[in-house]
């Protein structure tokens, strides 16, 4: 599966720390930016003009931002914000060419929906469109207004996104795989704390990547009250955990439809849904989870005949519970941060105190960007050497290293899932590698979920965590004869004697 079937997915976290990403910037930026401009100069006169003028400054005295600066002037909080010279924040900007280019607009949109709420965008590049045709339609001045106030809203919460709350360059973004942005939705989406986005880097060929669809192309564009890094594309809020799988369905069709067959996509889902007649709207859905979710082919590698049975009227209520146990409901885990929604009762009382303990947690996910769900179906044993059987496109871990080192950090807890008694067991690891190459330092992180591997964490959802895995857990409360995953490739061992329990297990309460 390649990269551009994850446009609808925004988080992951990827393997290691880059080079200094402007001799790719170099390469790539020849078409956005001439080379008099000065943010192509990473050191020197010019940048150190910048660093007398804000963000919002700099932005604006840069016609290849022109369009962008015009999204922001939509919103004087915004502006007050990137104008701030006190403060000391990180801006995600876009270039004029990350924009969609402005089309002809027609009549039949501009006199009918268009002019109203529901026909208003919600993405920045479209938004940016809508402005500048607003400007030439003949629509009366009140309803100019009107339709401004409407895009100008949705702007500010999209531009929020955009922004982190604290002064990050580009060696600390490289640190980390998830950040908070300055974006909080007041429904109470993930527990009431702020979005997040992630940071993930790739070797080949060398660049950093933002919510898996834009590329860093510029970083530390310095500035008076913070740093500017440029992006290909605009970012967009993520939707719910379960609308993030059911956008890939290359990937997750078979865990999307079980998910609706049993009755569970309220557990994963977070939207709002209109009122109708006097009643207001409101949004349903659990607020906070993480989910570890398993591929298409995980299912497939289950013996046929327990495929069969799982999708059948007879195997539903094994099916439920099996992804039920996939489900931490009320907690939000990633490699780097965790939040317990239940705050009166610390889930295991283990993980919260150590990452308080060890604030300087910072993990990427262990395997290189290329084929991404293979990556999240292949095994990487516990000395980080990737093991390949018959598949077609296996996890590609670190090499192999001549001692094994110990890790920067480690914590393992277990966490109660949606299935009553039945806990999961996490385990995350990151180790530092020290390899002659000029830039920052190489991390990688190992995550395992009752030993097995996580091919692909820390997708970020308006409601949670995404974990991607390759095979199904399992709910049994006893552990294989060496505690991992059978590293057969195309037929989970660990279900082979499934007819022994499960459907017996099945029909316990």
């Amino acid at each position: 599966m390649r990269l551009h079937l994850l446009t609808p997915l925004f988080f992951a976290a990827s393997a290691l720390a880059l080079p200094d990403p402007l001799l790719y910037a170099r390469k790539t930026c020849g078409s956005w930016f001439s080379p008099q401009d000065g943010h192509q100069v990473a050191l020197g006169t010019k940048q150190t003009l910048a660093e007398e003028k804000t963000i919002y400054q700099t932005l604006k005295d840069d016609e290849n931002f022109s369009r962008l600066v015009k999204a922001i002037d939509l919103s004087d909080r915004v502006v007050s914000l990137l104008d701030d010279s006190t403060a000391g924040i990180t801006f995600f900007a876009v270039p004029n060419k990350g924009l969609p280019r402005p089309r002809r607009p027609r009549h039949d949109e501009i006199a009918g929906n268009v002019a109203t709420d529901d026909g208003v965008a919600r993405n920045l590049g479209e938004l940016v469109l809508q402005v500048e045709e607003l400007e030439s339609s003949p629509l009366d001045d009140d309803e100019k207004e009107h339709r401004k106030k409407v895009i100008a809203r949705i702007v500010r919460g999209i531009l929020a996104y955009h922004i982190l709350p604290e002064k990050t360059p580009y060696p600390k973004l490289l640190e980390y795989s998830t950040f908070q942005t300055n974006l909080t939705l007041k429904d109470g989406s993930l527990d009431y704390e702020p979005l997040r986005i992630s940071v993930q880097s790739r070797n080949t060929p060398p660049r950093v990547q933002v919510n898996i669809v834009s590329e860093i192309i510029r970083p530390d564009v310095a500035a008076k009250n913070g740093v500017i890094h440029v992006i290909t594309l605009p970012l967009l809020p993520p939707p719910s955990v379960f609308q993030e799988l059911f956008l890939v369905p290359s990937a997750f069709s078979f865990v999307t439809s079980a998910l609706q067959r049993v009755g569970l996509t309220g557990a994963l889902e977070r939207r709002y849904t209109p009122g109708h007649g006097d009643k207001e709207g409101v949004v349903e859905g659990n607020p906070a989870l993480t989910f570890f979710a398993p591929t298409s082919k995980s299912f497939e590698r289950l013996p046929k005949k327990l495929q069969f049975y799982l999708f059948s009227p007879f195997g539903e209520r094994a099916l439920k519970k099996i992804l039920q146990y996939h489900i931490v409901p009320e907690f939000i885990l990633h490699t780097d941060y965790v939040h317990n929604a239940t705050s009166e009762k610390d889930v295991s009382g283990l993980l919260a105190e150590m990452l308080e303990e060890h604030p300087e947690i910072d993990m990427d996910t262990c395997g290189a960007w290329g084929d991404l769900f293979e990556h999240a179906d292949g095994y990487v044993n516990p000395d980080g050497i990737s093991r390949r059987s018959e598949m077609d496109s296996g996890l590609h871990a670190p090499p192999p290293l001549p001692h094994k080192p110990a890790p920067v950090y480690s914590y393992e807890t277990k966490l109660p899932t949606f299935l009553e008694d039945h806990p999961i067991h996490v385990k995350i690891e990151k180790y530092k590698i020290n390899i002659p190459i000029p830039g920052p330092p190489r991390f990688f992180t190992k995550f395992h979920v009752n030993g097995q591997h996580v091919g692909l964490s820390d997708l970020v959802a308006r409601n949670g965590a995404v974990h991607v895995i390759g095979k199904l857990l399992v709910p049994r409360r006893h552990k294989d004869r060496d505690g991992k995953p059978h590293p057969d490739a195309h037929e989970d061992k660990q279900w082979e004697d499934w007819e022994d329990w499960l459907p017996k297990w099945a029909m316990e309460e």
